[in-house]
């Protein structure tokens, strides 16, 4: 019995290889992106940590002087969420563009993986063929002895 020999295994090894490089280098950009979102995250919890705690002071005077400096350090935050949504709006078109490079590395792997099924099945198939020609040949022997002994 002759083993399956997929003549284009090189070309599918290479395919997916390919495609594991490019789902790599689409984490990698995801990773940047979800970076920058966690850091506008923590700016926005910053700002809301800050005006908690100023909401929560009692002293008027002392409220009014903290509510200066939070103000101050609202307009930093909101600095570095800019910042933040800047680097995000730039990252995202990155990593689209990266997702339909990997789309399209997925489509070509399973173009040939498409053809390496349907070659195994021509194999099965003729395979099939093979045995139950044996099969075939093995019951008219058996048949043809059989009948010789009575």
């Amino acid at each position: 019995m002759k083993r399956f020999n997929f003549k284009l295994e090189p070309l599918y090894k290479l395919r997916k290889n390919i495609e594991k490089k490019r789902q790599a280098e689409v984490a990698e950009v995801s990773a940047e992106y979800n970076k920058e979102r966690d850091g506008k995250e923590s700016c926005l919890l910053k700002i809301d940590d800050g005006i908690k705690y100023v909401d929560n002071m009692e002293n008027s005077d002392e409220m009014l002087s903290m509510s200066i400096y939070l103000g101050e350090y609202i307009n930093a935050l909101n600095s570095q969420i800019a910042i933040h949504e800047d680097n995000m709006a730039e990252i995202s078109i990155e990593l689209r563009k990266r997702q339909e490079i990997l789309q399209e590395a997925s489509r070509q792997r399973r173009a040939v993986e498409l053809l390496k099924e349907k070659k195994l099945l021509e194999y099965k198939k003729m395979m099939n063929k093979e045995e139950q020609a044996k099969l075939d040949e093995w019951k008219k022997e058996y048949v043809s002895s059989d009948a010789y002994e009575y």
